[in-house]
C-alpha cells in the first residue's frame, strides 16, 4: 500500500485583510496562534492541523462568497451553539440557514467575514 500521503496538516484561506482575519479566528473563535510573519498567520485547529491565513493571491477565487464559493468547509466543535453563533455574529460572521439536527447533536452553517463557510457543531 502506498503511504506517500497520510495526514492533513493545514488548510489555507486567502483573505482580504490578514490582520482582521487573524483577529476573527484567533481572538473571537479562539484558535491558538502558532506562527506569524509578514502577511501570514498560522493558527492551530488541533495539534498537527493548522489554519493558515494568506493575502489574496488569486483574486477570481474571491468573487463569490458563502455557499457559492464552494470548496471545503471547516467544522468547528463548540460547547454552546447559540452562544457561539451570537458571539461570531457580533464580529462579522453571519448564520446561513437554521440550526440543523445531526447525529449526536446540532450544527449551524456560518459565513466568516471573508465569505468562507464553516460549520459550528455542538455534540451532546
Amino acid at each position: 500500500m502506498f503511504r506517500g500521503m497520510n495526514e492533513l496538516c493545514w488548510i489555507s484561506l486567502q483573505v482580504q485583510d490578514v490582520e482582521q482575519s487573524r483577529y476573527f479566528w484567533r481572538d473571537v473563535v479562539g484558535l491558538p496562534e502558532k506562527a506569524a510573519a509578514t502577511d501570514f498567520v498560522e493558527l492551530e485547529l488541533r495539534p498537527g492541523l493548522h489554519l493558515q491565513l494568506h493575502p489574496v493571491f488569486h483574486s477570481p477565487a474571491m468573487e463569490r462568497s458563502g455557499y457559492d464559493r464552494g470548496g471545503p468547509m471547516l467544522g468547528i466543535r463548540v460547547m454552546d451553539l447559540e452562544q457561539m453563533t451570537s458571539l461570531l455574529s457580533r464580529h462579522g460572521a453571519r448564520p446561513l440557514g437554521d440550526v440543523q439536527h445531526i447525529p449526536g447533536g446540532r450544527s449551524r452553517d456560518m459565513e466568516d467575514p471573508d465569505g468562507y463557510v464553516f460549520e459550528l457543531v455542538e455534540k451532546r
